[in-house]
């Protein structure tokens, strides 16, 4: 077989997987990729609630590599609602307040670059609420009544909105107070059994009263 036949055969043999390769490392660099890499954050956010911290948080920092800072606010916003769910199941001190404050540093920077997302600024009230200080409760309430305006029914954070809201509720302006009992009413439809978990943050007398209005409204009794 001449020389120029055996190379040319090898070449075409090795071409299928060098194209191959090619459109990985495309997929890698394009919006492709940049999707993938978002998808592996947000899978190690969602997966975060139900494994040991040290885990949880090894594997979010793993997916995080690959952003670097090219995955925009989607990868923030996930990184940051799992530090601060993170923090929330660790005992007050120095790793709480680290984390929820790296928390909060990834989801303002998500809100940067959109101002106007609601669940981003629900995220980052829990952030801030996990922290000690009236400082930083101070905030949390002004991110709830923020996210509120911007999105009425956030489903992964109606319980917890409701359970802030009821505790807080003669901080929250009218309009928050509103959306407040509004999200509890759209979870009675969706899962009671929350909706009823909600029910029980709404002590203060003023609270309990709004809530009977509005689920009374809807057809449904309240506590």
């Amino acid at each position: 077989m001449p020389a120029g036949t055996a190379a040319a055969r090898q070449w075409l043999a090795a071409a299928p997987l060098a194209l191959l390769l090619a459109v990985a490392a495309w997929l890698a660099g394009g919006e492709a990729g940049r999707q993938w890499r978002i998808a592996r954050v947000e899978g190690a956010s969602a997966a975060a609630d139900g494994l040991a911290p040290t885990t949880a948080l090894a594997r979010l920092a793993e997916a995080e590599r690959d952003c670097a800072d090219r995955c925009g606010p989607r990868a923030l916003v996930a990184g940051g609602a799992a530090r601060a769910l993170i923090a929330g199941r660790t005992p007050a001190g120095p790793q709480r307040d680290e984390l929820a404050a790296r928390a909060g540093q990834d989801l303002r920077r998500a809100l940067t670059q959109e101002p106007q997302s609601g669940r981003a600024w629900a995220w980052l009230a829990v952030a801030e609420s996990e922290q000690a200080g009236d400082d930083h409760h101070s905030r949390a309430t002004e991110a709830l009544e923020r996210s509120y305006s911007l999105a009425p029914f956030v489903r992964e954070l109606a319980l917890w909105r409701s359970r802030f809201a009821g505790a807080n509720w003669a901080a929250l302006d009218a309009a928050s107070r509103q959306r407040a009992v509004d999200e509890v009413a759209r979870l009675s439809l969706v899962d009671p059994g929350q909706a009823e978990q909600a029910e029980l943050a709404f002590s203060d007398p003023n609270a309990g009263q709004a809530l009977d209005q509005r689920m009374t409204r809807r057809g449904v009794m309240a506590r």
